[in-house]
């Protein structure tokens, strides 16, 4: 564990980040506040499914009768 000043670290920040980026934990103090220094891992990006993939989730008939439903519902005035 290493705890440098943020002058210290500012100074030496190429080592520092590789102290880092090795696993070893750093902290900068600043007033009486740490701060911790270490390797950020991206997160698995999520999967794009292909087109068409949700094509079979409605049948026809069912969007009709819920379009036409719809219509039959109140209206809002927007002015």
């Amino acid at each position: 564990m290493k705890a440098l000043s943020i002058s210290e670290a500012k100074r030496d920040l190429g080592r520092v980040a590789d102290q880092a980026l090795q696993g070893e934990p750093v902290f900068i103090m600043r007033k009486a506040r740490i701060l911790t220094l270490r390797e950020y891992h991206l997160p698995e990006p999520l999967p794009v499914r292909p087109s068409g993939y949700f094509a079979d989730c409605h049948v026809p008939d069912e969007i009709k009768e819920s379009n036409r439903l719809a219509s039959l519902g109140p209206r809002k005035v927007v002015s």
